[in-house]
């Protein structure tokens, strides 16, 4: 079950999904730019969530067969202990930006990952919705439990390699980090992720 990050959609998977097509696939859309499209969550699902997606799958269910986390964190806001990615400023000035102007706003975070526009309407709600996540929710207390793959970027300037590291610690996970690749890992380095997530799913016979 593939999950997008905030303030994008299901074509991010366009490049990645075709190279592990020996497994049966659904893909979410969050709704960011039109309609949601929340398919069935199953006993049995894997879920590959990108960025906020990991933290909407888990906050979803909880019985995933699997997970894998790309570009990712447990905690997105950092915390008094340090743990997460950015300073909670940072989150608010996202959502005053929101408030001001939807689409330049998330038009504006696209092009910071190096891609296009959205073709559809920003949808203010359901993109502060996805911000309120992302300032919220900490997976921490719920990871591990069940096989877990962690992909990252050593040059990620939004989740460093350092969350990845400290996710595939806490979740007891397998751990693989390109050099490059930057934030978007499923339309940057496709390849790069195809390759550890068969190894994944063959390994755990899923």
């Amino acid at each position: 079950m593939f999950v997008h990050g905030w303030a994008l959609g299901p074509e991010i998977w366009d490049a990645l999904a075709p190279l592990l097509g020996e497994y049966a696939q659904a893909r979410v859309n969050l709704g960011y730019f039109g309609a949601a499209e929340i398919p069935a969550l199953q006993t049995g699902d894997i879920l590959v969530g990108h960025s906020a997606g990991l933290l909407w799958g888990l906050r979803q269910k909880r019985d995933w067969a699997g997970v894998v986390a790309i570009n990712s964190f447990a905690r997105f806001c950092l915390d008094a202990h340090g743990r997460g990615c950015v300073r909670p400023a940072a989150l608010r000035a996202m959502r005053l930006s929101l408030e001001r102007d939807p689409q330049d706003c998330a038009d504006a975070f696209r092009r910071s990952l190096g891609i296009a526009p959205a073709g559809g309407a920003a949808q203010k709600e359901r993109l502060m919705e996805g911000l309120d996540l992302l300032g919220g929710f900490d997976a921490t207390s719920i990871l591990g439990g069940r096989p877990w793959l962690v992909l990252g970027a050593e040059d990620d300037f939004l989740a460093p390699s350092t969350a990845a590291r400290d996710l595939a610690a806490q979740s007891g996970g397998a751990l693989a980090l390109s050099a490059t690749g930057g934030h978007g890992l499923p339309w940057t380095a496709p390849a790069f992720c195809a390759r550890p997530i068969g190894e994944f799913l063959r390994a755990h016979e899923f």
